[in-house]
């Protein structure tokens, strides 16, 4: 196992961080949108997906941050593997930016709010839903006022939990999201004057299949709702995932049933076969030279015009884990959930489709 330290972000102040970047030891591995979005003075960007062509000298330590910690880690375990001496900066560009301005973090944690008598749960290993079930059944017998400390692995509970608090009205006192696990403090309480408010402007939508036809459909749909006016998020599940992987990405090496998956499932979105008359492929091919005849997009470039509009895409965290699907087979702009997230966005929607 490839052996690097981790040291959290806030350990350092702006100015020491600018300095390491002057000195060309600070490595941002973010994409370059959220590079020109905001980063540290200096800063080299090298995206973690192209950490393999890194070849800055071997004679100095190198730091590497990302937005909050996760990419950072996998881009330090790759350049510890070829040898270079590397820092993961665990909390990233978020944590900085929540330092400087309290307003950009997370959670809001209120003076004097967190109390040193607290129930602790680790519930690391459990995949979506577990984490929220067995959650609920420790505040249903926790009285008001109590704190519940936990310690989840599933990537996609730091977007289920903050949407299951505003459902049950209980208060989120911290979050934050580490290299390898989610920590979240709840405390049982209740806004006596909190009401349940359904602006009814948005549209949901569930993708379960991997056909193309039934994933441009979607996009279509989602891309004509965000244009009216309207929230839209789409949930990525099971075969519906395989649209969500990245365009001409370097393979991911698996092992065991992830590898049998990997054989089985498409590359990338515009292989997915279609629902009816695919014959083995060849369906797919004749639809893809039809749409480019009469000019219509492909299926990566409706999810980018999905992206740049901003509809939100989920992925299923539970879906992937049973697929062999990694985080880094898919689009950075990606967020992961599982069906806490899915269900919050369903109360502010109007239209709830599955597809």
């Amino acid at each position: 196992m490839p052996n690097f330290k981790t040291q959290h972000i806030t350990d350092w102040t702006r100015n020491e961080l600018e300095t390491l970047a002057k000195n060309h030891q600070l490595i941002d591995v973010r994409t370059a949108e959220e590079y020109e979005h905001g980063h540290v003075q200096g800063a080299l960007l090298h995206p973690v997906q192209q950490i393999e062509t890194f070849d800055l000298p071997n004679d100095r330590t190198y730091y590497i941050y990302c937005r909050s910690g996760r990419r950072s880690h996998n881009a330090a375990e790759a350049l510890a593997t070829r040898g270079y001496e590397v820092v993961n900066l665990d909390g990233g560009y978020l944590a900085l930016e929540a330092e400087q301005d309290p307003s950009k973090s997370d959670v809001t944690t209120p003076q004097n709010a967190l109390k040193s008598e607290r129930l602790k749960r680790d519930y690391s290993g459990l995949q979506c839903p577990g984490p929220i079930v067995e959650i609920n059944k420790e505040m249903m017998q926790m009285p008001e006022g109590t704190q519940l400390e936990v310690t989840v692995t599933d990537l996609g509970f730091k977007q289920d939990i903050q949407s299951w608090v505003k459902q049950r009205g209980y208060t989120l006192i911290a979050l934050e999201e580490k290299a390898d696990h989610i920590q979240a403090i709840i405390e049982k309480t209740r806004d006596k004057d909190m009401a349940v408010k359904h602006s009814e402007n948005g549209t949901t939508i569930v993708l379960f299949s991997g056909e193309l036809d039934k994933a441009l459909a979607a996009l279509i749909i989602a891309n004509g709702a965000k244009a009216a006016g309207r929230d839209v998020s789409i949930f990525f599940t099971f075969w519906g995932l395989n649209a969500l992987k990245k365009v001409n990405q370097t393979p991911v090496k698996k092992t065991g049933i992830a590898k049998m998956f990997d054989k089985m499932l498409p590359s990338q979105p515009e292989y997915m076969p279609i629902s009816k008359m695919n014959m083995f492929g060849l369906g797919n091919v004749m639809m893809r030279y039809v749409m480019k005849k009469k000019n219509i997009e492909t299926l990566p470039a409706l999810i980018d015009q999905a992206i740049e509009q901003g509809v939100k895409l989920i992925a299923c965290t539970m879906s992937m884990d049973v697929m062999g699907i990694s985080k880094e087979e898919l689009r950075e702009e990606v967020t992961y959930g599982g069906v806490g997230a899915y269900i919050g966005d369903t109360e502010q929607a109007r239209h709830n489709l599955f597809i």
